[in-house]
């Protein structure tokens, strides 16, 4: 059985865009990014081979800087940063270039959730922006 989670920070850390990369927890600063799982691995249809197909959901979030001066373009730009990364996962979908979530799954497709990230949570250091992520694949029924 192959670690999905594992597959995913490897996967994600090759987007240019990503410098601090983690799964679930992290130091909550500026420029970190973090692979949240949402809900691992639902089971969306089975087949009576014992096959399915399963959804991973993901929360891909990052922490930028703030700026509360009036007239400024700082948090549009926070916002864009999440947003080139959100860019990266879908020209990997594009070239369906899929993380490896070995020989028993086959990804079918990858998708970002949202048009424009959620701001999750915010005070004087920084901002929590959100956007929702989904992986579809078919795994095969596990030999006995």
């Amino acid at each position: 059985m192959t670690n999905k989670h594992e597959a995913m920070l490897q996967f994600i850390a090759q987007c240019p865009e990503v410098a601090d990369l983690f799964l679930n927890f992290s130091t909550s600063e500026n420029g970190d990014t973090v692979i949240d799982t949402i809900e691992t691995e639902s089971e969306v249809a089975s087949f009576i081979d014992g096959s399915r197909v399963r959804w991973y959901d993901f929360a891909l979030v990052q922490y930028q800087p703030i700026s509360t001066d009036p007239n400024t373009d700082d948090n549009a730009e926070a916002m864009f940063e999440i947003e080139k990364v959100a860019a990266w996962l879908e020209e990997q979908e594009r070239k369906r270039n899929y993380p490896d979530f070995g020989a028993d799954c086959q990804i079918s497709e990858l998708s970002v959730l949202q048009s424009t990230p959620t701001v999750a949570g915010k005070d004087q250091r920084g901002a929590k922006y959100m956007m929702a992520c989904r992986i579809e694949y078919f795994e095969k029924k596990k030999e006995q």
